[in-house]
């Protein structure tokens, strides 16, 4: 039933209209103002006719008719202006210039007005009814149309040889073309709404269900791939695609879909990636018996559900390297009919046959006279049928033209039939495998002839390989290493010509002798290899060991025995002497020099007690025995003391100065250690001193920590030398030219102990201000404690 729009400014004359318009029995929507009406005409559009005011404020009666009219669902609806003012001829040709179909003046007939009113009213039942009759009639002609479709529909889905259905919203099925039921073999009583589900693999049937469900929920296309069961019980791969058909409101009225038959296409792209897969598990390791074993285990589900490799071993027999199935059950009845029926080389069918005659076997459907043939009895061949066998194939192993296994396929549960893609794609496995093995063969021969040359090239002696002519052919890495000469310079250059005193001293060594050890001059080097030789028929093996830090050690050892010998002698004879003397009786000692003697030996005593302390404390030192007591000590106190106590014996010509700033840091250190360092540094100074002269011990803030200089103008060091003075036995008058001793540990000593209090030694030479050196001065740096200086001391005291 239509409403009427009535649009007044004032109330007053909205309830006048209400009055005269109220007998028609229609539905009035009486607003005040033109924006107010606009908003109603937004949300509906089954008003009859408007009643509309020309003068009102802000938007007035014109300038709405003009926005109603421009709206397309608005502007079929007629206007009649009222007006009690705009009664000009210009006003009303604008009211009909806007679309008005009626311009009415106030006051107004109530009778015309309404009378008016009803034919607008009548008109929009007609138009209505119209309407009506309009949608009625198309709605038989869609049907009709919809039927015809329908069966041109279905005479179109039985044409094709894809399989096509239909399903309601809720995705019942509805409809299956021709192709269904000639695939699946169904007849049309044993289709309903889910027979799709009872012919879908049961692996792929969850993933269907699911994917199905999400595209009922969402309204998405339906597309995934699954496998069909044929009416011969064998699966192929489907793609299934079904897509949404929606009705006029949007809502989906059904779904349409067809699955494709892809089982041609999918076996071979499921080939083609088990091929890489078994290729990479080939080459994953060298030791292609594991590699055979892991492509069995991948063939199992992707290409067949049985998968054995047997191998040709050397002695002629053949032997089962792996047989996989998915079920262990399954694995351990075939296993024991393996041991109960192991292979014939020589009569039996199968694998044993493939390697004997080396040409490939495919059985896509193994018939019941197949399996009695090749079964041994009766026994046999019912467990053969228990497997439920369905379909077969077999290729030879091939490298060389030599058989050297076979790999087997097998079908049963899960209906898939082999086809001649199947025995290419096994083929070519059986290729790579044949490669893989050769190479790992290949590989197995090579490696066993470089295990030779790789334990010469890491042995830690030097190997030397000539040839007949004495030509290098082998200079491995430990003899780069010892000599220096590298094999790029050698290898194929004669011996006598590329290797220093190899004429001379190496050619000379007696072969399959005892080692001799020959001394070779190289570069500034002089190194002392002991060589033994090995001859063969194709040349000379020399092996040698370089022996220059045992022969250096050796003689190290030497000098120090002797050093140590003659610093003992000295004070020894001394001792001696001044005893000798005390004993007899025949001489008148006064007291003086009976005083004399008795100092002599108690100074060489001290001698000989410092020297046996040195070479125990260089023994505790190496050895890592030596443990130190940090502690908090006082520099300038230390420094004091040292100097002090060295004044009380100092040499006729020499004098020794201590110069200490006014404030100096305590350092962390070992106190009995570090006075050891500084003495050894000052009685170092004095005795290179023979000349005399001053000493200076200065003691100044470092870069790291407090720092010594003990200075002398005596011998000095040579520049070439400053280097090898901390080293243990030198002494840089070994031969005591000018009457210095010693055992040439003392600045040894030095260096480790100050290295083990984390500090720094080192020397340098003294100018006399003309640029000549003169004398040396050795500095000592010691790491500033973190505690004031007195703490540690303060605790002994209070302890």
């Amino acid at each position: 039933m239509p409403s009427l729009l009535l649009v007044d400014d004032r109330p007053q004359n909205l309830l006048a209209l209400q009055a005269i318009l109220e007998p028609l029995g229609h539905e009035l929507v009486s607003v005040t103002s033109g924006a107010e009406a606009l908003r109603v005409l937004l949300t509906r559009d089954d008003f009859a006719v408007i009643l509309l005011d020309v003068q009102m404020p802000i938007l007035d009666g014109f300038e709405t008719a003009e926005v109603i009219k421009q709206r397309e669902r608005t502007s079929t609806i007629p206007i009649i202006f009222l007006t009690a003012l705009s009664k000009e001829q210009r006003h009303v040709f604008r009211g009909y210039e806007v679309g008005a179909v009626d311009y009415v003046f106030k006051p107004f007939d109530a009778e015309i007005l309404r009378a008016k009113v009803a034919v607008f009213i009548e008109l929009w039942d007609k138009n209505e009814q119209i309407r009506r009759q309009a949608e009625q009639l198309a709605e038989q002609e869609l049907a009709e149309l919809r039927r015809a479709s329908a069966e041109r529909y279905r005479q179109l889905a039985d044409a094709m040889p894809q399989i096509v259905w239909t399903s309601d919203d809720e995705g019942n099925a509805t409809y299956y073309n021709r192709r269904w039921f000639d695939y699946t073999g169904m007849a049309d009583g044993e289709v309903d709404a889910i027979a799709w589900s009872r012919v879908t693999h049961p692996d792929d049937l969850p993933s269907v269900v699911a994917r199905r469900e999400q595209s009922l929920a969402d309204g998405t296309v339906f597309e995934v791939e699954y496998r069909f069961r044929g009416a011969d019980g064998t699966y192929r791969w489907h793609l299934g695609r079904a897509v949404p058909i929606r009705d006029e409101s949007g809502e989906i009225d059904f779904w349409i879909g067809t699955a494709t038959d892809i089982d041609d296409r999918k076996r071979i792209e499921e080939a083609q990636r088990f091929l890489l897969d078994a290729g990479a598990e080939l080459a994953l390791s060298l030791d292609w018996r594991a590699g055979l074993q892991g492509v069995a285990k991948l063939a199992v589900g992707r290409v067949a559900d049985w998968c054995a490799v047997h191998v040709l071993e050397d002695d002629g027999s053949i032997s089962t390297l792996t047989i996989q199935h998915a079920d262990p059950a399954k694995l351990v009845f075939a296993r024991e009919l393996q041991e109960r029926y192991p292979a014939d080389p020589a009569t039996g069918g199968g694998a044993p046959e493939v390697i004997r005659t080396g040409e490939a076997q495919l059985v896509p459907d193994i018939p019941p006279h197949l399996l009695a043939r090749a079964a041994r009895d009766e026994l046999h061949e019912e467990l053969l049928r228990q497997l439920g066998l369905r379909s077969y194939l077999c290729v030879p192993i091939t490298a060389r033209d030599r058989t050297l296994g076979a790999i087997t396929l097998v079908t049963e549960a899960s209906g898939r039939r082999l086809t001649e893609s199947d025995l290419r794609a096994a083929e070519e496995l059986a290729g790579r495998a044949a490669t893989v093995i050769e190479n790992a063969q290949l590989y197995e021969e090579v490696e066993r002839r470089a295990r030779a040359a790789r334990a010469l090239e890491t042995i830690a002696d030097g190997v030397v390989l000539l040839d007949r002519d004495e030509r290098i052919l082998l200079w491995n890495n430990a003899a780069e290493a010892m000599t220096g000469l590298r094999a790029a310079d050698l290898l194929g250059r004669p011996a006598r010509e590329a290797l220093p005193g190899y004429a001379e001293n190496v050619s000379a060594v007696d072969v399959d002798g005892r080692p001799q050890t020959v001394p070779l001059e190289i570069g500034d080097r002089e190194l002392w290899l002991s060589f033994s030789a090995m001859r063969f028929e194709e040349g000379t093996v020399y092996a040698f060991r370089d022996l220059t830090e045992e022969r250096a050690l050796e003689q190290m050892r030497s000098d120090f025995v002797a050093t140590v010998s003659h610093e003992l002698r000295t004070p020894l004879a001394a001792i001696y002497g001044a005893a000798v003397t005390l004993r007899r009786e025949d001489l008148d000692l006064g007291e003086e020099m009976r005083g004399r003697l008795l100092d002599v030996v108690a100074d060489e005593s001290d001698r000989l007690a410092q020297i046996v302390n040195d070479v125990l404390l260089a023994s505790h030192l190496d050895s890592g025995q030596l443990q130190l007591q940090i502690e908090t000590v006082d520099a300038t106190r230390l420094s004091e003391s040292v100097v002090d106590a060295a004044r009380t014996h100092l040499p006729d010509g020499i004098t020794l100065t201590l110069e200490t700033p006014k404030r100096l840091p305590p350092v962390a250190a070992d106190e009995q250690h570090l006075r050891q360092v500084l003495v050894n540094l000052v009685e170092n100074a004095v005795k290179y001193s023979p000349d005399g002269g001053p000493i200076e011990v200065r003691v100044t803030r470092g870069e790291r920590g407090v720092r010594w200089a003990v200075s002398d103008r005596g011998l000095g060091i040579p520049p070439a030398e400053r280097r090898r003075v901390f080293e243990k036995f030198y002494r840089l008058d070994p031969n005591m030219t000018r009457g210095i001793g010693g055992t040439g540990l003392g600045l040894y000593i030095c260096r480790e102990l100050v290295r083990r209090l984390d500090g720094r030694i080192w020397v340098e030479g003294n100018s006399d201000g003309n640029g000549d050196t003169r004398g040396s001065t050795f500095f000592v740096e010691i790491p500033v404690a973190k505690r004031p200086a007195g703490t540690k001391r303060a605790a002994k005291t209070a302890a």
